[in-house]
This record gives C-alpha cells, structure tokens and sequence, in this order.
C-alpha cells in the first residue's frame, strides 16, 4: 500500500483542483519499473496532477524495495510559464516538509498504519477514529482498515481530509460515518 502526505500548500492546491484517479497511459505503465525520466503532459492542471500521482503510486507499487517519491508542483511566474509537475524518487522527507513553500506530496511504499495522515492533528484524528471503531466491536487490524479505506476515497480526501474537515470532527465522528455510510 502507497501512503501519502501532502504539506499544506499541496492539500490547498488538491482541494482546489480535485483530481481524478486516470488511468496510468498503457507506454508509461509498460515502463513503470524503470521510473523513467520523462515528461508528463496533460490538457489541464487536474489531469496532469492526477496522472501524475498515479504514476508515482505505480512506480512505488512496482518496487522491490522501500521507495519514497517526492511530487510537486512548479507554480509559474506569469501565463507564457507552464504549471509543471515532477516526481522524484528516492528522496527522503525533509523535516519541516509540512511548511515548505513549495505544494509537496510525500509518497511511501514503507509500511504505515495509517496512510493519508498529512499531519499530527490528521493523524490524532485517524487514530481516534480507529479506537473508537474498536470500541464498536471491530477488531484494531479491521478498525485500522476501515479507516485508510475511508480517506482512500478521492472524493473524501480531497474534499474532506485536504480542505479541512476532519479536524472539525473527532474520532467518533468519523467512526459514525464509516458505520452507517453506504
């Protein structure tokens, strides 16, 4: 599983945009494990974004080892400059990543408990969520579960998780949610 963390300037830029999950380009999927260099284009900046990610998630996917990509975003200076993204794999998190300038997204096939936490008020949150599913009867493995499969959904992290609202609820908030949605 690909966990991912987005520093505050990428959760803006996600929540704004909101892109879809595209399906990965059958020459880039075909070259996914020798994470090629190589330019990503796209008619829009949603498109591009989304493709972007499902690229790197590919990548990390295909790899053997523990991998980390690090995407961002170039923002341009005037309208003649492109908004580009770029994928760098292997690149460690910097501490202080969460106040970078730069819109940053953090991509791990590491193991992680919870896996779209982009700080420590969202991870406090996740954890809540999860003791109280426990204390619903689910077992802490299918709690832990049930709530990265929550935020996993593009429509919940970038509305909800990237603009904010899951500090605005607590744990047995969330806990309800996930128990009475369909």
């Amino acid at each position: 599983m690909i966990s991912e963390k987005a520093n505050f300037r990428m959760r803006a830029a996600l929540h704004a945009i909101r892109p879809g999950e595209p399906e990965l380009p059958r020459e880039l999927a075909a070259v996914v494990r020798e994470a090629p260099d190589r330019d990503l284009r796209g008619d829009d900046l949603a498109e591009l974004l989304g493709l972007s990610i499902v690229y790197a998630r590919a990548c990390l996917s295909a790899s053997d080892l523990p991998a980390t990509a690090m995407f961002s975003i170039s923002e341009p200076h005037d309208a003649a400059v492109p908004v580009t993204t770029t994928v760098t794999f292997g690149t460690p998190v910097a501490s202080g990543f969460e106040n970078d300038e730069r819109p940053l997204l953090a991509l791990s096939n590491e193991p992680a408990e919870f896996l779209y936490p982009c700080d420590d008020n969202h991870l406090c949150v996740m954890a809540d969520t999860a003791t109280a599913l426990e204390d619903l009867g689910l077992p802490r493995d299918e709690a832990i579960a049930k709530v990265n499969a929550f935020w996993a959904r593009p429509d919940r992290r970038y509305s909800l998780l990237y603009g904010g609202w899951i500090g605005r609820q607590s744990g047995e908030h969330w806990a309800r949610l996930m128990t009475t949605a369909h």
